[in-house]
C-alpha cells in the first residue's frame, strides 16, 4: 500500500507526540519515544496490508514503543499528589506576558503529572479518549481489549481524575478549594476565562484539547522523511 509519509507525519505526528507526552514526564525520554514510534512505523510500513484501518495501526504501534518507554514511570497515588499541591506557592517574577505562557506550560505539566495516579493501561485509555479522541471501539482494538473493558478503565479513571481537578483546579473549577500552588499565578492573569465560561464548568476533554491547541506538540519525525 501506497503511503506518503509526509502527509502520515503531518496527520498523525502532533497526537503521537501528545501520547509520548502525557505518558511520559520526562521530555527527553518522551521525545526519543515519539521518535521511535515513527521509525517502527515506516520500517513497518511496506507491511502494512489495510487488515485495520490506518490510524488503528499507527496508534497501536505506538501504544506498544511509548508502553515500553514508561515501563519505569511511577505511579502517584491522589495522596501523594495532595501533598505536593500543598508545598509552598510557586512565585513568578517574568513580564506579565511571559507569565502567561509560563502559567499554561506549568498547568499542562500538572495534566501530565496527574495521569500518573493512573497505570499505564489506563493512562493510555484515558489519552485515547481525552486527548485523541478516539471511540471505545477504537480503543478496544488499539489497546487489545473489549470494548466492555475499556468502558469500566475509563469510567474509573475519569472519575478519579474529574473528582481530583474539582477539588484542586482554578480551571477546571473556578469555584473549588483551589489547592495549586500556582493559583495566585493563574488569577493574577484571568487565565480561567480563556478556559471557561461564567457559571459553566468545561469538561474534562476541554480542558485537555485546549492545551493541545495553545501548546502544540512538536513533531519529532523529520529525520525519518529523507
Amino acid at each position: 500500500m501506497e503511503v506518503d509519509r509526509k502527509d502520515l507525519v503531518e496527520h498523525y505526528g502532533t497526537m503521537v507526540a501528545t501520547i509520548a507526552h502525557r505518558m511520559i514526564q520526562n521530555r527527553e525520554i518522551a521525545k526519543e519515544a515519539a521518535q521511535e514510534v515513527w521509525y517502527e512505523v515506516f520500517k513497518s510500513l511496506p507491511s502494512f496490508n489495510a487488515d485495520s484501518e490506518l490510524s488503528t495501526w499507527i496508534y497501536t504501534i505506538a501504544r506498544r514503543t511509548i508502553s515500553r518507554y514508561a515501563q519505569n514511570e511511577k505511579v502517584a497515588t491522589l495522596v501523594k499528589l495532595e501533598q505536593f499541591r500543598a508545598l509552598q506557592e510557586i512565585e513568578y517574577s517574568g513580564s506579565d506576558e511571559e507569565r502567561k505562557e509560563w502559567v499554561k506550560e506549568r498547568c499542562d505539566w500538572c495534566l501530565t503529572a496527574l495521569n500518573h495516579c493512573l497505570n499505564n493501561d489506563a493512562r493510555l485509555i484515558f489519552i485515547f479518549k481525552e486527548n485523541v479522541g478516539l471511540s471505545h471501539k477504537e480503543i478496544g482494538e488499539i489497546m487489545e481489549m473489549s470494548v466492555e473493558n475499556v468502558r469500566k478503565i475509563y469510567s474509573r479513571s475519569i472519575d478519579k481524575i474529574s473528582h481530583f481537578l474539582t477539588d484542586t483546579c482554578p480551571l477546571y473549577n473556578p469555584a473549588g478549594t483551589c489547592k495549586c500552588r500556582i493559583c495566585k499565578q493563574v488569577f493574577f492573569i484571568d487565565l480561567d476565562k480563556e478556559y471557561t465560561t461564567v457559571a459553566k464548568m468545561i469538561r474534562l476533554a476541554d480542558l485537555y484539547q485546549k492545551f493541545e491547541k495553545d501548546l502544540p506538540r512538536k513533531n519529532y519525525w523529520e529525520k525519518f522523511l529523507d
